[in-house]
């Protein structure tokens, strides 16, 4: 078995750039996996189980590949407008690279060179395949910060695209930003800074305040009337319910209609992601994309363990995913929001400990975003889980990321 997975690369505004798409395989020395070009299965499964406009959701893709895979003509099976193929640094001394790029590039293909270390010699490589090289990514790891600094200019001036990959904090993204990097990959996304004694808005405020008259069932005529005194929010959130990504076939029209037909708690749950998606100054795009992400893959999970799952458990495992992102894009203390939100003591564990159903849920959800394969295998094992049976979890994400993305977009608010 093998796990396909993306990563967002995006610039200093959080607009998205593509996807690098990450694969693990069983066949491959685990020491090495970091380090592997797409193979033939791998690319029929993006191809045949996936599509590769849902892998890459209208963005750019990137596929790791070395000399033996350039060199097969199973290359011209991949859409030209989809992907890019990232040269690993392993290929890049390889005396036949060049005149395979200058084939494939008469051909219409795209080419960059994925995670390497800036120095001397790579910087060389660079110069040599500069005609046929759009993008270089380099992996921050294993690159001084004065080489980088070098680097950046360097590649700028042979007019290449910069992406500063491994961006694990928010210092080092402003590092790499300050001199000059394009792009940027990694979790630095999920760790901004935690400003003290930061408070919610009014309108999080009321947002925070509806949501929990719906967890404790208030009276319906309470919750609607707590609408009815933020317009704004109610706006949003019938323009969000009559989307295409709900596909209802009739317009909603009324706040207890929407109750009715999702329920409160499904309710509640999308009034928190609307807290992050339509808060003032923007959103951060790609962390956004990445709550929807987690949270149709814990709810997924939770199917292949628990087929006749409750609706209520399924809300419980969407909360989970979501609450263990969301409190990132308020600038609050993980802790701290969850108290305002009096969540449950297991709730809490999940988040802290990975403790109960929903922190092995969470977990596997992490693990599956990493494409740890290693660390998924005893959980695959436990529910006799196969192959079709995660890559449809894995694509049915990517779809809902596509179509909220999709959204995102095509609304003004």
């Amino acid at each position: 078995m093998s796990l396909i997975g993306r990563q967002s690369i995006s610039d200093k505004q959080h607009r998205m750039f593509g996807y690098d798409i990450m694969f693990r395989d069983d066949s491959v020395d685990v020491e090495k996996a970091t380090d592997i070009s797409v193979s033939a299965s791998v690319l029929d499964r993006i191809m045949n189980e996936f599509g590769p406009a849902n892998v890459v959701g209208g963005y750019n893709g990137l596929l790791k590949a070395d000399v033996k895979f350039l060199e097969n003509d199973i290359v011209e099976t991949i859409p030209k407008e989809t992907f890019s193929m990232m040269i690993l640094e392993s290929s890049l001394s390889h005396p036949r690279l060049p005149a395979i790029l200058k084939k494939r590039c008469a051909q219409g293909y795209r080419f960059g060179i994925n995670d390497t270390a800036i120095n001397e010699t790579n910087l060389g490589f660079v110069e040599t395949l500069s005609p046929w090289i759009e993008v270089v990514k380099f992996d921050t790891l294993r690159t001084d910060q004065q080489w980088a600094k070098k680097g950046i200019e360097r590649l700028h001036s042979m007019g290449k695209q910069v992406i500063a990959s491994k961006v694990e904090t928010v210092d080092m993204f402003a590092f790499y930003d300050s001199i000059g990097a394009d792009y940027f990959q990694g979790y630095f996304i999920k760790r901004p800074h935690i400003v003290q004694g930061e408070a919610l808005n009014p309108s999080q405020e009321q947002t925070l305040m509806i949501w929990n008259l719906l967890q404790r069932d208030a009276d319906i005529a309470e919750i609607v009337a707590a609408f009815e005194k933020n317009h704004a929010l109610s706006v949003l959130l019938m323009r969000f319910i009559n989307s295409s990504f709900f596909a209802f076939k009739s317009p909603v029209v009324s706040i207890r209609q929407i109750i009715a037909l999702i329920g409160r708690r499904t309710l509640g749950n999308w009034l928190m992601l609307m807290m992050a998606a339509y808060r003032p100054g923007g959103t951060n795009h790609p962390l956004l994309l990445m709550v929807i992400n987690r949270t149709e893959i814990m709810t997924g999970l939770l199917k292949l363990r628990q087929p006749n799952a409750s609706r209520e458990k399924m809300d419980t495992a969407y909360l989970v995913g979501m609450l263990s992102l969301i409190h990132l894009f308020l600038n609050m203390e993980h802790r701290e929001f969850l108290h305002k939100l009096n969540v449950s003591p297991e709730i809490e564990d999940a988040m802290f400990e990975a403790q109960g159903e929903w922190g092995e849920l969470l977990r596997i959800t992490r693990y599956i975003e990493n494409t740890d394969y290693e660390s998924i295998l005893p959980f695959i094992e436990c529910y006799r889980i196969d192959t079709a049976q995660m890559d449809r979890i894995i694509a049915t994400a990517m779809e809902k990321v596509n179509a909220f993305d999709a959204l995102l977009q095509q609304q003004e608010f």
